[in-house]
């Protein structure tokens, strides 16, 4: 899944990118005599295309999306994307936290949108969807060639109890499935035995950030002697709850910057009310471990509140925000790097455990977990 900073949380942030993105989100709008020479060629060539072609096929809506998409697919922005009117309705709950999932993950290869994660247990593996199977239609709606990762995710998100109409497609067949979404919980957390702690997180969102405080402070008062954080299958989210969970560890210092355009940066510190400051801790990582979750890895290391475990990450290093353009449409796009205290940044090579540890599928034991309970069991 990718980063992305909503504009109206991103006020609370980032100021100065709020008032940047503010100013792009203008240029949409401005008219007349103080169009460009440039936006008056474009509004030429659509009106030409829309009007005169003799094989244009497309509506006037379809046209605008291909000329954004066009745009995009030239600024080098892997993660920058449109994202279409009903995938944009799910944008701000799933930030928020409050939205029901299916649990699944799929990714567009070659022009298909693939399940490459059904996590057990999720109303999706209930419903016998498969690692594999190409998704046509979300609710009725044709995914196209361009439909990714975050754009799918949010359609096939909404209301939890609600349920979400896939066609699937797995190899000559065409199936299709009623799935229940389900309120998604954020924090596992449980004492191991040997009076230590354990909290897995597996997104940043408000709601996971209130799940992190409620869990360590029933975990503190049971006194562990040590506290593991499971950084694994973390899909990242918004960086304002990374560092509102990482104050949570940490009692002072800087986390990490935002480093953005035009030599600006924003510094984002620990905001000096911590849970748990003085427990020894470790954080597990590894390819799964991603973006926000990232920034927490390096920050834990860099700053010498505790050690990575695990291997290495998956490597974003940059952050996003998501301008609302016209008729319920939205921009995303990639807007500064974060750096780690250290003023590193991991874009494309990830965070290194400072213990390396593999997992090893063809075991049922958790073999990082485990290096993490004797490592803190001998503190």
């Amino acid at each position: 899944m990718k980063i992305t900073i909503p504009r109206r949380q991103l006020f609370k942030i980032l100021g100065i990118i709020a008032l940047c993105a503010a100013s792009f989100g203008a240029g949409f709008w401005v008219a007349g005599k103080w169009r460009s020479p440039d936006e008056k060629l474009m509004d030429a060539a659509y009106n030409g295309i829309a009007n005169d072609s003799l094989f244009n096929k497309h509506t006037s809506q379809e046209l605008s999306y291909a000329a954004i998409r066009g745009m995009l697919a030239t600024i080098d922005d892997p993660y920058s994307e449109l994202i279409e009117p009903m995938a944009a309705q799910n944008f701000t709950s799933a930030f928020s936290g409050q939205t029901g999932v299916i649990g699944l993950y799929a990714e567009n290869k070659a022009g298909q949108v693939v399940i490459t994660i059904v996590f057990p247990n999720g109303s999706a593996d209930k419903a016998g969807l498969q690692v594999g199977d190409v998704i046509l239609s979300i609710d009725g709606v044709t995914l196209d060639k361009y439909a990714d990762s975050s754009e799918t995710g949010l359609m096939i998100r909404g209301s939890p109890g609600t349920t979400v109409h896939l066609k699937i497609q797995r190899n000559d067949q065409v199936l299709e499935y009623d799935v229940t979404r389900r309120v998604r919980d954020y924090v596992t957390s449980r004492m191991l035995p040997g009076g230590i702690g354990y909290i897995s997180l597996n997104a940043f969102n408000r709601t996971a950030s209130q799940q992190m405080k409620d869990a360590l402070e029933a975990l503190t008062a049971q006194n562990p002697k040590g506290l593991i954080w499971d950084l694994r299958n973390n899909e990242g989210g918004d960086m304002q709850a990374a560092q509102d969970i990482l104050s949570d560890f940490i009692k002072d210092g800087l986390l990490f910057t935002a480093d953005l355009t035009n030599n600006r940066t924003v510094q984002f510190f620990a905001k000096g009310k911590p849970i748990a400051a003085d427990i020894p801790l470790v954080v597990l990582m590894d390819k799964t471990t991603y973006s926000a979750a990232e920034t927490c890895a390096a920050a834990v290391a860099e700053t010498g509140r505790g050690t990575t475990i695990g291997t290495n990450s998956f490597g974003k290093g940059v952050i996003q925000a998501t301008v609302p353009l016209l008729n319920n449409t939205l921009l995303q796009l990639t807007i500064a790097k974060w750096l780690s205290p250290k003023g590193e940044w991991y874009q494309g090579r990830g965070v290194s455990p400072q213990i390396v540890v593999n997992n090893d599928p063809a075991t049922e034991a958790d073999e990082p977990l485990q290096r993490a309970v004797e490592l803190l069991s001998n503190k």
